[in-house]
């Protein structure tokens, strides 16, 4: 039995429940950091609670972006610096990998490109999820975490696989994330 932990934001929160079915049929453990894991300056602050709650955990799939991406009127600076991103995740990457466990980042789903750009809501530019990606491809190589591309899962069908806000999962959008992060986890479990 593996112990496997979930962190990452409302889409980790979306397909987890299918996640846990499925490998908890196979006798593993899964846990989610619980909540919304939001931005990558609030899931470094939380690790250590997390950890607390959750030792020792064998893989932790992970993923840190949309709300560091994200145009959000509410906050200053509106979006956070793609620098401040990219030292965070390796600050995370590094604090995972210090616990011992294989770790698997999974990069930023794409919003629906019909999705309009508004100033005054959390917005998103789908070439803007395309550098934030590309930058935490970079920290991972780096840190030689693997990673789990759900960005291309749901880029491959963003009309079914995305729900009516556009941004959020459908349910066979779901599916098809838990599917992967399934089999990511899984080829974690064969190293």
């Amino acid at each position: 039995m593996a112990r496997i932990m979930l962190i990452g934001d409302s889409i980790r929160n979306s397909y987890e429940p299918l996640v846990r079915d499925a490998l908890g049929a196979e006798g593993h453990e899964v846990f989610g950091a619980p909540g919304n894991s939001q931005f990558t300056l609030y899931t470094l602050a939380s690790l250590g609670t997390w950890l607390s709650q959750f030792e020792n955990p064998d893989i932790v799939h992970w993923n840190n972006g949309l709300h560091d991406i994200g145009h959000n009127p509410q906050r200053a600076p509106q979006q956070m610096p793609l620098e401040v991103y990219a030292g965070n995740l390796g600050f995370i990457g590094k604090y995972l990998l210090e616990t011992g466990a294989r770790v698997v980042f999974a990069s930023s789903t794409p919003v629906h490109p019909d999705r309009p750009f508004r100033d005054d809501q959390w917005s998103w530019r789908n070439e803007e999820i395309d550098v934030y990606n590309d930058a935490a491809r970079s920290v991972m190589a780096e840190l030689e975490i693997p990673i789990n591309e759900l960005h291309a899962v749901v880029a491959a069908d963003v009309d079914r696989l995305l729900s009516a806000d556009q941004l959020h999962l459908s349910d066979e959008g779901k599916q098809a994330c838990a599917d992967a992060v399934c089999a990511a986890i899984r080829l974690q479990l064969e190293l």
